[in-house]
């Protein structure tokens, strides 16, 4: 009965917000962005087919095609998928990397097998290259230092045979075991002494083995009463001490050697660039050979029990043959283009992403992975792909930075190679030397080197036209240009503009430009421009690597040695200097992050710190003085120590993090908050149920406004401050104790100290 009151009474309260969460999210938890464009390794289960993707695992089912994505996020140990076998016996899918660690996916989840990848004393290379399973339940592993047998059943290792020499597949036939290696083929009997590998016998040109010994990269594999193998990427097969050449490889790679629903699949790819072949013999002799684009760059591949050809390929889009036939099907699945990412803006809710590269030394990364957007929840990419246009201008290369008119979505995207390109409603207007102000770096004039951009609170375009004689170009609101030489210094890269309209950009040769237009946009004469360095300015180090204006208006600045805070109302005044954040940590006192690089900055609701360095991501206090989090790669999903580009989703309270192995998403506590209540007031979950044990959000809140939660009697049972326009409540009292059934309202009021604060009321259900 008391159920069914509480249930009556969630109908009936006007004011109650009951629905989905705006983010999709739990607070605490992570989310990939990662690229499902191209399947590198692929194997089987009756039910999906699995491909390893550059970062990621990717599980398709056969019937519909459904996806499911797995990544550290879902408890991957790693990237960098090299091999994969799936056991029907166990219904566990074999993971191996090229570290030689391994992961077992089954139905209670991911368990790690760390053995080879954490053993110190093995020397060489611990990559596997391939994993057989004998009688689906002994594994055996071919990897970078020899040969390892795992037991599926104990999940222990048996044996290992040490070759001193890469080891690339293995196969059983005819009682023995046999192996392909980088000095060509061996044998043992089932019975042998496996560890001793002086026992195995090396097979050269004797009883009717090819009469070559084996170089490069090559296979081995069982096919009935056949041991097929490549030699010198000839594919032949041994019977009855007689060996027969079935496809000569001249002029070819093997990629690949595969036993697959009762037939051989090998791989091939050209030795000059352009599309491969794949070669499929079955058990009555019966060949066929895929060849053309939708063979593409051959990389792995299996045949199901539809006899559907599913191929891993280095190119786009994931291929599926349909046999006898050579009709392909080619399809992808939402996400981004790549893996990268330079800088991330997020704009009304949509997130941008530039994927080129700049590296250390200041020279471009050749990266034309382009430029990834995220609206309305479906990711669309710009680059040459789809695009060739933007080859054809010469602009797809080493776009690094990003900006986004909020009025009308014009994307700006800045190339490192080719100027500038507009993107309005999917057109492209390409902005180069020829219709522009821009110009050609010194030294390398047919490349216009975008290194940054900028837009100011009046809409215009500010471009870091990097080396350039005039390195400053603006691209005013009304379409405009403009070319400046503020200082001597022409190494201008990414920046931000502050509260009072100052443009921020780094100086590659030391320091960071403060740069002001005055009142008349197009002209210098009362311009304003000011260097922050070490020197002159208290900076910790000239080399700046980041930048980033916090909640109060404040400029952080970060180093390659911490961070510089500059907090002047007049940043022009030269008695206005960098202050360091001195923090004590285990009774140690030092400047934050003294002697780290601080490659991104980003501000939460809260005004709390992200920075991203080269060892991890850093949260901080608002003032800096305390570490409330830090994430690596060992205490975290995070893909990669090395950040390279923070944004900040106010609306979700989405962190975006681009790693330097792939971008990931983390739900802060925190939103956006204004001075006032936003339209609505959201608690989600709403009604809380009895299963439900995690934090409680407070949605549409002043930044920093008072909270405060009573029973429906008005007894005070928990107040706390919002962070940014979000609080927190874990659904217990003061003393710990879990709230009992019923209705709690909670009252919430600004903090503001220039009259009366704006408040708001709405109410939480629990169910117990």
């Amino acid at each position: 009965m008391r159920s069914f009151q509480l249930l009556l009474l969630i109908f009936i309260l006007p004011s109650l917000t009951i629905g989905q969460s705006n983010s999709n999210l739990a607070i605490g938890t992570w989310r990939a962005a990662l690229p499902y464009n191209t399947g590198l390794v692929v194997t089987q289960s009756p039910d999906h087919i699995y491909y390893g993707t550059s970062q990621s695992l990717l599980q398709i089912d056969k019937s519909d095609l459904s996806p499911r994505f797995f990544s550290r996020v879902e408890n991957l140990s790693e990237n960098g998928i090299s091999r994969m076998a799936y056991s029907q016996r166990f219904k566990t899918l074999i993971i191996g990397y090229e570290s030689g660690n391994i992961d077992l996916l089954d139905g209670s989840g991911v368990t790690n097998i760390n053995d080879i990848a954490a053993n110190t004393n093995l020397t060489g290379e611990k990559e596997i290259y391939d994993i057989y399973l004998l009688d689906d339940s002994l594994a055996l592993l071919s990897c970078g230092f020899g040969v390892v047998q795992f037991n599926l059943k104990t999940r222990l290792f048996e044996q290992t045979a040490f070759t001193g020499f890469r080891t690339y597949q293995a196969t059983v036939f005819q009682d023995y075991y046999y192996l392909m290696t980088d000095e060509g083929l061996y044998r043992l009997p089932l019975t042998g002494f496996f560890q001793n590998f002086s026992s195995w016998q090396h097979l050269w040109a004797i009883e009717g083995f090819p009469p070559k010994i084996f170089s490069g990269q090559g296979g081995v594999a069982t096919l009935g009463e056949d041991l097929i193998m490549v030699v010198d990427d000839e594919l032949y097969r041994w019977r009855d001490n007689t060996s027969e050449l079935l496809f000569d490889g001249s002029g070819y790679t093997l990629r690949y050697l595969q036993a697959s629903a009762d037939r051989i699949i090998a791989g091939y790819v050209p030795d000059n660039f352009g599309s491969g072949l794949v070669y499929i013999r079955d058990l009555n002799g019966q060949e066929q050979i895929i060849e053309g684009g939708c063979a593409g760059r051959p990389k792995g591949a299996i045949i199901d029990e539809e006899d559907r050809l599913w191929m891993a390929d280095e190119w786009l889009n994931f291929r599926r043959v349909q046999l006898p036939g050579s009709s392909c099907d080619q399809f992808q699945y939402d996400a981004p283009f790549d893996f990268s990412s330079s800088e991330i803006r997020v704009v009304q809710d949509s997130v941008y992403i530039a994927a080129g590269t700049i590296l250390a030394n200041q020279s471009g990364g050749s990266n034309g992975a382009g430029v990834y957007t995220l609206k309305n929840g479906t990711w669309k990419n710009y680059n040459f792909f789809g695009y060739p246009e933007m080859a054809t201008k010469e602009a797809h290369i080493d776009i690094n930075t990003i900006e986004v008119n909020p009025q009308d979505g014009t994307i700006y995207a800045g190339s490192y190679y080719g100027g500038l390109m507009e993107i309005h409603q999917d057109q492209i207007t390409y902005h180069q030397k020829e219709n522009s102000a821009l110009q050609g770096a010194v030294g390398d004039e047919q490349r216009e080197r975008i290194g940054g951009l900028v837009r100011d609170h009046n809409g215009n375009l500010w471009i870091a036209n990097t080396l350039a004689n005039n390195p400053l170009v603006l691209y005013s609101a009304n379409k405009e240009w403009k070319s400046f030489r503020p200082i001597g210094n022409t190494q201008l890269y990414k920046g931000m503009v502050d509260n009072q309209n100052n443009k921020w950009f780094v100086l590659g040769s030391g320091g960071i430009l403060v740069y002001n237009e005055g009142n008349d946009l197009m002209s210098a004469s009362d311009d304003q421009v000011r260097v922050f360095d070490s020197g002159s300015s208290n900076l910790p180090s000239n080399k700046v690597t980041s930048v980033g204006l916090d909640l109060d208006g404040e400029v952080w600045i970060g180093t390659d040695d911490g961070i510089g805070v500059v907090r002047c109302g007049n940043v022009f005044d030269q008695s206005c200097k960098a202050s360091r954040i001195v923090v004590t940590q285990e009774g140690i006192t030092e400047a934050l992050l003294n002697d780290e690089e601080v490659r991104a900055i980003a501000v939460d609701g809260a005004n709390r710190k992200w920075l991203g360095t080269r060892s991890g991501l850093f949260v901080q206090s608002p003032d800096g003085l305390t570490e409330i989090k830090q994430f690596t790669e060992s205490n975290s999903p995070l893909f990669d120590n090395q950040i390279n580009t923070l944004a900040f989703n106010g609306r979700t309270g989405e962190m975006w993090i681009g790693t330097e192995a792939g971008i990931m998403i983390y739900q802060t506590e925190t939103t956006s908050g204004g001075d006032v209540h936003a339209s609505q007031v959201e608690v989600y979950p709403n009604p809380v149920r009895p299963e439900y044990q995690g934090p409680i959000a407070i949605k549409g809140l002043p930044r920093d406004g008072n909270v405060k939660i009573t029973d429906i009697r008005g007894k005070l049972v928990y107040e706390t401050t919002s962070l940014g326009g979000q609080a927190i409540w874990y659904g217990q009292d003061y003393t710990g104790r879990r709230a009992a059934s019923g209705v709690y309202l909670v009252f919430t009021a600004s903090d503001n100290a220039f009259g009366d604060p704006d408040t708001a009321v709405t109410k939480i259900v629990f169910i117990q």
